[in-house]
């Protein structure tokens, strides 16, 4: 198969963290000329999965020939890496409840979701455009990282076209994502984005956030914003990956087919 892999370190020139990237390009690359490109955070844990269901249930026209992005933390010890997730995704300096495997780390340590972002915007996305052909860009993320994606949304919501954010962690700081969503929506009429939320049906709270989420986004009639959510029966937060990422890809791609037909 011509299926290729690109590999390399980018280091955030704000905050000297290292972060893991690794490219994997369809194997029509050469041939196709605007595969999308797929963000996808926490992707020591979920850009298999993507890179997997796409290459898979593109030959079914399911979901499109598409570059997988993988951006990972480098720390070495799991106990790091969950460490690192909440300083780089969470958009405040809150301490959360130590269920999220989070210990031992002081507020003013975490909550550095805008330097996340300068380096996306700033330092990844020039270096890939700059590497790859590619058409719309999508963000996928996962528990925190799809927090992270919310506030991309409310801060920068054209750094990407599409949103796939499974089982957001809205519930972070008293449910501040909630706020923020509303000092959006004071200061603008417009959101132009294509959003793709999912929660699995054993996650009451985070089921109950999203749906809140989804339900004051709706309110807004907001003109350019194109807004699908999915329960995802019998899952729980860590098995509603595979389902999320199948359900999500596939209505994303549909939502751009049908665009381009039109």
């Amino acid at each position: 198969m011509a299926w290729t892999e690109r590999d390399f370190t980018l280091t955030c020139e704000t905050s000297g963290v290292e972060h893991a990237v690794r490219v994997d390009t369809p194997h029509r690359y050469d041939s196709i000329d605007a595969a999308p490109l797929l963000v996808c955070l926490d992707g020591a844990w979920i850009a298999g999965t993507v890179r997997d269901a796409t290459r898979v249930m593109s030959m079914s026209r399911e979901a499109p020939e598409a570059l997988v992005v993988s951006v990972s933390f480098t720390d070495e010890k799991m106990s790091d890496y969950v460490k690192s997730r909440a300083k780089w995704y969470c958009p405040t300096q809150w301490v959360p409840p130590t269920m999220t495997g989070v210990k031992d780390v002081p507020a003013d340590q975490l909550g550095h979701a805008p330097v996340l972002l300068g380096f996306l915007r700033d330092q990844l996305l020039p270096r890939l455009e700059a590497d790859f052909r590619f058409g719309d860009r999508w963000l996928v993320g996962h528990s925190f990282s799809g927090l992270f994606g919310l506030y991309t949304l409310f801060h920068e919501a054209s750094l990407f076209d599409k949103y796939l954010l499974a089982s957001p962690s809205i519930w972070w700081d008293d449910r501040v994502m909630l706020d923020i969503e509303g000092e959006y929506a004071e200061a603008h009429d417009d959101l132009a984005a294509h959003v793709f939320m999912t929660a699995g049906e054993t996650e009451t709270d985070i089921r109950g956030n999203m749906l809140e989420m989804s339900k004051r986004l709706r309110s807004r009639n907001y003109p350019n914003l194109m807004l699908d959510h999915a329960v995802l029966p019998t899952e729980s937060h860590s098995s509603t990956i595979g389902a999320a990422i199948s359900r999500g890809v596939r209505r994303l791609h549909e939502s751009g087919v049908s665009a381009a037909e039109d």
